[in-house]
């Protein structure tokens, strides 16, 4: 089976081109110069770009019986030739790569080398992939469980997998701050997993010394390690953080790990060598380090700081003083009279501001409040579709997207300014009807905020003007008509409005809205105006509320009444890390489609290397194969972001 890697069709072995769209399964373009490439090499023959699905392999075991000679270093084990596996799939790419892990590995009793391969059939499903995907519940269950217990399970021993691949499966939920496994097997006394490249990242080390780091992206990165170190320590790969060539950053400036490596039997890392790291990276920027933040890297060097709470409230603490500091120095000198009398400097449950790093205790975390670090816009990337579906005769459906973007590149890398006008309405009414009024209500909304949204957001007052004038407009068709039960049109509607890391979101009806995020995963963001939601609301049980006849019957829609039958959900919501927001209606989300697809089809699209426009088409598809009997519209946003720099720090 071959997977398209343009519309994610399924194809025989035999097709040269996908039997769906017409892409080619044995060529690809080389980015850099436009070549016809075949997918299993690995670099382009007119340029030297590399082409190929490039992998890290990591082999444990015994040296194997050598088949055939080549270019591979002696120590390495050579399989099969100049591959690492029967199928010959797997083919040494750079032969300078191959060297032996065992410095960094503790209490290994055999040989441990890695090396990059190329994958040869790129478009063929690993043999993980295929034995994984029959496993959904145990994969489910796996990061609740300890090392010790997925071994013990059944279904562990049932795939035979090598023990090499244990911490990737138990932290998976990390990536792609660790690597992702894609294949893994073993052969004899063998082990062999193979992980996602991660290397093409810059080194973290390099950033350091290259050039300024701003405070607040410093504080960011050592949050991120904070909450790395939870995890690996838990499952006794806390060196993984030591390694200092294992540290790269990532087009978006977050922190990945290219491998996992084990602590010794005997003994673990501790928060003092985590801060006896940072002063050495601390050492080596090109210009002198926040004071606040020297402190408390050196407290924790000392080991004065003896928890992970109190280390990560105090560098949050630090971080709400930056960004203080920021807000006064936007003012001119006759703006900032009208501050005199505020304290900027922040302060925990009454102490001291920290930027005095007191001596004194730090309270519990949980008598702390919560900092976040503020986030600024890096990219934004939409894309809508909408499909009639198999079953309906026409497209009662309609979508509107609205996006003005201003890119901006200087020394802090990319910015963005973006405003959005994101809207998908299911319109009903019988035929014609239903077309007209979901239409009418998109392009009047468009209107309105295009002439109405200067800045900041609109408020909610204003977003409810702008849905009853919709409704109104409608409403007013109708009555003209002397429409009157099912003959009255009407309309769900969704909506977002974005503004740079600030989204306000709307619902009329049971259109919906999804997030999905890394680290909370998939949440509904909208409640359905329906009976059964309503009976749910006020207190009946939901196998009662959804048993009635009526329960999927709307409460709510644009059109049939006038604005005092519309009050609108409004919401406001504050990006604070990367996310994607889906916009659908019906036709996608009934039958926990998304409930049940979300990790397949929207948590790998959170990343800059997926495209937006191919991962809702990929939906689209698969909702129309498993919803087909509605019409099926989505809009598919993904917002970017990283801490905001003072300009003034670099």
């Amino acid at each position: 089976m071959l997977i398209c890697p343009q519309c994610y069709a399924e194809n025989p072995n035999r097709n040269n081109f996908c039997q769906k769209c017409g892409t080619s399964l044995t060529h690809r373009d080389c980015p850099e110069c436009g070549t016809s490439v075949l997918l299993s090499d690995a670099t382009c023959s007119n340029c030297g770009a590399v082409t190929g699905k490039i992998l890290w392999a990591i082999i444990r075991g015994t040296q194997p019986t050598q088949e055939a000679e080549n270019p591979i270093p002696q120590e390495f084990p050579k399989l099969y030739g100049d591959c690492i596996d029967i199928g010959q799939r797997y083919r040494l790419f750079n032969p300078d790569t191959a060297k032996k892990l065992n410095s960094h590995w503790q209490g290994m009793d055999s040989p441990l080398w890695i090396g990059q391969v190329v994958d040869c059939q790129p478009l063929q499903p690993s043999v993980l992939k295929i034995l994984l995907a029959k496993e959904g519940a145990f994969l489910e269950k796996v990061p609740s469980l300890s090392l010790e217990e997925i071994e013990a399970d059944s279904v562990w021993k049932h795939l035979a997998l090598p023990p090499l691949a244990l911490p990737y499966f138990k932290l998976q939920d990390l990536t792609p701050k660790i690597p992702e496994i894609y294949d893994a097997w073993c052969e004899e006394e063998t082990e062999i997993i193979l992980i996602a490249n991660q290397a093409d990242g810059q080194p973290l080390t390099e950033l350091f010394t290259q050039e300024p780091l701003p405070l607040l992206q410093l504080v960011y990165w050592f949050n991120e390690m904070i909450e790395l170190w939870r995890s690996l320590v838990a499952v006794g790969y806390g060196q993984s953080l030591f390694v200092e060539e294992n540290w790269r950053v990532d087009e978006d400036q977050n922190l990945a790990l290219q491998l996992l490596y084990p602590d010794a039997k005997d003994s673990q890392p501790s928060l003092t060598n985590l801060g006896k790291l940072w002063q050495e990276w601390l050492v080596n920027t090109s210009e002198p380090v926040n004071l606040s933040l020297e402190q408390v890297v050196t407290k924790l060097a000392t080991g004065e700081i003896e928890t992970i709470e109190e280390l990560s409230q105090l560098l949050e603490a630090i971080a709400i003083e930056e960004q203080s500091i920021s807000v006064i120095e936007d003012f001119s000198e006759e703006d900032l009279p009208n501050f005199e009398d505020i304290d900027f400097a922040p302060t925990i449950a009454g102490q001291e501001p920290l930027s005095t790093l007191p001596d004194a205790n730090v309270p519990d975390a949980d008598d702390l409040p919560t900092a976040v670090l503020p986030m600024q816009l890096i990219d934004l990337a939409d894309a809508g579709y909408t499909d009639r579906g198999n079953q309906r005769p026409h497209n009662e459906d309609y979508f509107g997207l609205n996006t003005q973007i201003q890119v901006q590149h200087n020394n802090q890398g990319k910015t963005v300014q973006a405003k959005g006008i994101y809207v998908v309405c299911d319109g009903m009414g019988g035929h014609a009807a239903g077309e007209v009024a979901s239409q009418l209500a998109v392009s009047t909304l468009q209107t309105y905020f295009s002439q109405h949204w200067q800045d900041p957001l609109p408020d909610a007052t204003l977003i409810t003007e702008g849905i009853w004038l919709a409704n109104q407009t409608l409403f007013d068709i109708n009555q003209q008509n002397a429409s009157s039960g099912s003959g009255r049109m009407g309309t769900t509607l969704i909506m977002a409005l974005v503004q740079g890391t600030k989204v306000a979101i709307a619902h009329v009806g049971d259109s919906r809205i999804y997030r999905v995020t890394r680290r909370s995963g998939l949440e509904q963001l909208t409640v359905d105006h329906e009976v059964g939601q309503q009976a749910i609301q006020h207190g009946l049980d939901p196998a009662i509320a959804y048993g009635r006849p009526d329960a999927y019957q709307l409460t709510q829609a644009l059109g049939p009444h006038g604005n005092n039958f519309v009050q609108p959900d409004i919401r406001f919501l504050d990006i604070e890390e990367d996310t994607l927001l889906l916009l659908c209606s019906d036709g996608i989300s009934d039958n926990n489609l998304v409930e049940d697809c979300w990790e397949t089809h929207l948590l790998p699209l959170i990343s800059s290397s997926q495209s937006i426009d191919r991962g809702m088409r990929k939906l689209m598809e698969f909702a129309n194969e498993n919803n087909g009997h509605d019409n099926l519209t989505g809009i598919l946003i993904r917002l970017k972001v990283r801490p905001q720099v003072p300009v003034n720090d670099w």
